[in-house]
């Protein structure tokens, strides 16, 4: 029963899932068994995903952004449609399912962008400075730094882009019920324009 409860409610009103702390792996070094001749390539391959997380971080705030520019001009289309048929007529059924709509879609978008903002908020990266790269002794011992450095960052990082799409994806989901909101809406006035004429008239 309790679990259907929580369907019915993530079903209407997602929410994000608590989850344990991490306690900070990335903050430890790894013990490398590479050999000198491939930590070149093991320096590229780390590089590459550090560089993968940053597109993450990039890609989430470019989406969360394109959120909130199209949720807002959405709402404003349905508000001001809204207006005009309740400044036309008395407050009979369209009205108040008008009204009813108008609130739920509302709803839904503030949550859109408050979560979108979420999403774009900055926060506390690490990247690599100087004395990642000021390292004693020769090309091995330079890439084995590296390397670690780059590990850490990468774990630490991580944290903060997964807050990152936790946000992205409720904004998704307030934004994908917002437009079937949008839909029905739609749907309803053209029932009642085309089918209740009487009730989508304006009064004598």
């Amino acid at each position: 029963m309790k679990k259907a409860l929580i369907n019915i409610r993530e079903f209407f009103w997602p929410l994000l899932e608590e989850e344990s702390e991490e306690t900070g792996s990335g903050e430890k070094d790894i013990h490398l068994i590479i050999s000198d001749e491939n930590l070149e390539e093991a320096f590229k391959q780390k590089l590459r995903t550090y560089e993968n997380e940053e597109d993450r971080r990039k890609e989430i705030e470019k989406k969360a952004s394109l959120y909130i520019s199209t949720i807002s001009i959405a709402t404003s289309i349905v508000v001001a449609a809204n207006t005009l048929i309740t400044g036309k007529q008395e407050y009979g059924l369209p009205i108040k399912i008008s009204v009813v709509i108008t609130f739920v879609l509302t709803l839904y978008a503030v949550r859109t962008v408050w979560f979108s903002t979420k999403a774009l908020e900055r926060g506390n990266y690490s990247v690599l400075d100087i004395d990642d790269f000021n390292v004693e002794g020769g090309k091995p011992q330079f890439y084995k730094k590296l390397i670690q450095s780059l590990h850490k960052i990468t774990e630490r990082n991580q944290s903060q882009i997964n807050l990152k799409v936790d946000y992205f994806t409720l904004a998704q989901e307030y934004y994908k019920r917002a437009i079937i909101v949008i839909c029905i809406y739609a749907f309803i006035i053209l029932i009642f324009c085309f089918f209740i004429p009487a009730q989508c008239s304006s009064p004598v």
